[in-house]
C-alpha cells in the first residue's frame, strides 16, 4: 500500500511540472526542437496521470481487501477443539 501511495505522489508530481513546462513553453516560437518538447512532454504529462489514476486505485483496492486484520479491530479468535483420545 506503501508504494502505491508513493506512486500517486510521484503521478501528482510529474502532472504539476509538466503541466507547468506545456503551459509556459506555449509562449515561445523556436520551431521544431519546441514541438518535439512539447509533444515529449504532452506524453509524459499523460503517463503521469494514468500513473496517478494507477497509484490511487491501487490504494483504494488495498484498503477495502483490509489485508491486516490485527490492525482492523479484534484479531480472529482460535476455536479451540476438544481433545481425541484413542
Amino acid at each position: 500500500m506503501g508504494f502505491s501511495i508513493t506512486s500517486a505522489v510521484f503521478g501528482g508530481i510529474i502532472i504539476i511540472s509538466y503541466s507547468t513546462t506545456i503551459a509556459f513553453s506555449s509562449y515561445s516560437f523556436y520551431g521544431y526542437y519546441i514541438d518535439a518538447e512539447m509533444a515529449l512532454s504532452a506524453i509524459i504529462l499523460i503517463l503521469g496521470i494514468v500513473e496517478f489514476a494507477i497509484g490511487i486505485w491501487a490504494a483504494v483496492c488495498l484498503c477495502m481487501m483490509k489485508p491486516c486484520r490485527c490492525c482492523y479491530g479484534n484479531p480472529p479468535q482460535q476455536v479451540g477443539h476438544p481433545r481425541v483420545m484413542y
